[in-house]
């Protein structure tokens, strides 16, 4: 509200000096009350009752209708408590003029300079001005820290993503090497059992060579044995006197002479 529009309801005021709210033209101005200690105290009980009875009276009308189906009425009824006081089509000049600007309230104000509440309504404007700036700059500066949290927080999580990422894939990686090394495990092993039963299958054929060749071994020396008698058995034959006692099968002739054979 302008200066101007303060200074033209400040007239407005002292014109109703001489009419009280909702009187007839025709009617006789009211006579001025005398304000003593008594008058110029508001009686604050009396307006506390008052206010919380109205205030009750507004909050269980407005329980009754969030709770019922039915829907707001789009007007105000006589006295204005119908409605929600947050009802877009709450009337609150109405509802001051009726409810909050009492004929006490009336004694008061003309007692009063209009200057002085003037200077008071612009003080409680500035007030709630400030207030209202202060409230808006606490709420932007939440606001601001909230982004700004919430900014950390997403790229706390994008950087999360991107970990869980990269994680998840050298996982993949990992598995596929530790699938590949089973597979290479699994046929070592299976190469491991066929050198084995091979080792094994040589192992046998080694003893039967062994056994083979004890065989043979005894077949030729059974068999040199026999041709070395026969040979003497011819020998004497052919000379009868010859002295073949220092013959031997385990012995050979080295420069003339008979030798044992080393082992």
């Amino acid at each position: 509200m302008s200066h101007e529009d303060m200074l033209k309801r400040a007239r407005q005021l002292k014109r109703q000096k001489t009419s009280t709210p909702g009187a007839s033209p025709s009617a006789p101005p009211p006579s001025r009350i005398e304000l003593n200690e008594e008058v110029s105290e508001p009686d604050h009980e009396a307006l506390t009752r008052r206010s919380r009875a109205r205030g009750k009276k507004i909050v269980e009308t407005t329980s009754q209708q969030s709770t019922s189906q039915t829907p707001i009425a789009p007007l105000h009824t006589a006295d204005n408590t119908e409605l929600s006081f947050w009802h877009p089509q709450f009337l609150h000049s109405q509802h001051s003029r009726k409810h909050n600007y009492l004929h006490h309230d009336v004694n008061l104000l003309r007692a009063q300079d209009p200057q002085t509440l003037h200077e008071n309504l612009l003080a409680d404007l500035h007030r709630a001005e400030a207030t209202s700036i202060m409230l808006m700059d606490q709420f932007t500066l939440q606001s601001t820290q909230k982004s700004l949290d919430l900014e950390q927080k997403d790229r706390a999580l994008a950087l999360s993503k991107t970990e869980t990422s990269r994680l998840t894939n050298e996982v993949s990686e990992l598995t596929i090497q530790v699938k590949k090394s089973d597979e290479l495990i699994a046929d070592l092993q299976n190469q491991l059992k066929a050198f084995e039963a091979e080792k094994e299958s040589w192992i046998l054929k080694e003893k039967d060579f062994i056994q083979n060749s004890e065989l043979l071994k005894d077949q030729i020396g059974t068999s040199l044995n026999m041709g070395f008698q026969l040979a003497l058995e011819q020998v004497r034959v052919l000379h009868p006197d010859a002295d073949l006692s220092a013959a031997d099968i385990s012995k050979t002739v080295v420069d003339g002479q008979l030798v044992d054979i080393d082992d």
